[in-house]
Parts: C-alpha cells; sequence; structure tokens
C-alpha cells in the first residue's frame, strides 16, 4: 500500500517538508491496519518505531496495578505517537490500542537514522517538528502530575497552611 502525499501534508509534523521530501519519507513507510481493540504495542515492548494516525483512534494507556489502566491520551487522524522509538531503545512506557478500526503507518527507527544521515535537511525539519511537540506534551505531563499529587493530598487531608515550609519551596 502506497502512502498519499496528501495525507502527509497533513500531519503537523511534515507541515514544512515539499513534495520531494514527503515522497522521500512516504517511501520509508510501512502500512499497519489494526482492528477496534488490537494492541498495537504494550508497555515494556521493545520501542522502535514512530506511528502515524491515517484513519481511526489510537488510545494510549498506562498500567497502574493489577486490572487497573489509565488512559493518559487518545490520538486521531492526523497525531503521531511512539516517538521515543526513534531516539531511544528503552521499552515502551505505554500501551497504544486501536480505539476503533484504523489505518496506522510505521516510520521505523532504522528508516528514521536514514533520513538523518542521508537527508540532513529533511531531518533537520522533522525534529524540530518533533521537539515542539516533546515541549507540549511535557507541559501537559506536568500539569497532569501537579494535579495528581494536589488530588492525592487532599484525599489524604495533607494541608498546604499547615505545611507552609514543604509547598512555600520553589523549584530551583
Amino acid at each position: 500500500m502506497q502512502i498519499a502525499s496528501d495525507y502527509l501534508r497533513t500531519v503537523p509534523l511534515f507541515q514544512d517538508l515539499d513534495d520531494a521530501a514527503l515522497s522521500t519519507l512516504g517511501a520509508l513507510l510501512v502500512a499497519k491496519r489494526a482492528a477496534a481493540g488490537a494492541v498495537i504495542f504494550r508497555e515494556s515492548d521493545e520501542s522502535d518505531a514512530l506511528y502515524l494516525v491515517e484513519r481511526g483512534e489510537v488510545v494510549i494507556s498506562k498500567h497502574i496495578q493489577g486490572p487497573v489502566d489509565v488512559v493518559l491520551t487518545t490520538f486521531v487522524v492526523g497525531d503521531f505517537f511512539g516517538e521515543m522509538g526513534l531516539f531511544d531503545a528503552a521499552p515502551r512506557s505505554a500501551t497504544a490500542h486501536a480505539k476503533i478500526d484504523s489505518r496506522l503507518w510505521r516510520l521505523d527507527r532504522k528508516a528514521f537514522m536514514h533520513i538523518l544521515s542521508d537527508h540532513p535537511e529533511i531531518a533537520a525539519k522533522i525534529c524540530y517538528r518533533l521537539v515542539s511537540v516533546f515541549i507540549e506534551r511535557l507541559r501537559t505531563t506536568n500539569e497532569q502530575a501537579r494535579e495528581a499529587i494536589k488530588w492525592g493530598l487532599e484525599a489524604t487531608g495533607y494541608s498546604p497552611a499547615a505545611n507552609r515550609a514543604l509547598f512555600d519551596r520553589k523549584s530551583t
């Protein structure tokens, strides 16, 4: 299955690429279909690729304990996920599964390294967009952590007013 360059133009990650760059990139992508409920990868699996959502929805969840998982986010058409796999071989940090029937495109680490070495101008544009998304996702994660800590403190009756020294400390 050949990826349509019209679709690649809609992916914010590739918004800075011209038609020739999109063609180069498209040749490196591998199609993947995922039926509703299918696991794309599991937490702790080998991490070696980024995925683009062309059609469908993908849920990312984190295992807490026992039968409890928490949904971190849902990705839709034009989104991408699994990007850490392009840069590092650490195990997957969460599980991805198709919420509905989905068509994905996979960019393997090996293919990305080919872009980095043979097409540095394309790589620079993709990396710039990746960093922008990393920053946005890190800010969201920081806010989620703050809310979880606040909720945990409130649930245990812990009061910032009674423990002013701890709560007045600013990070440096």
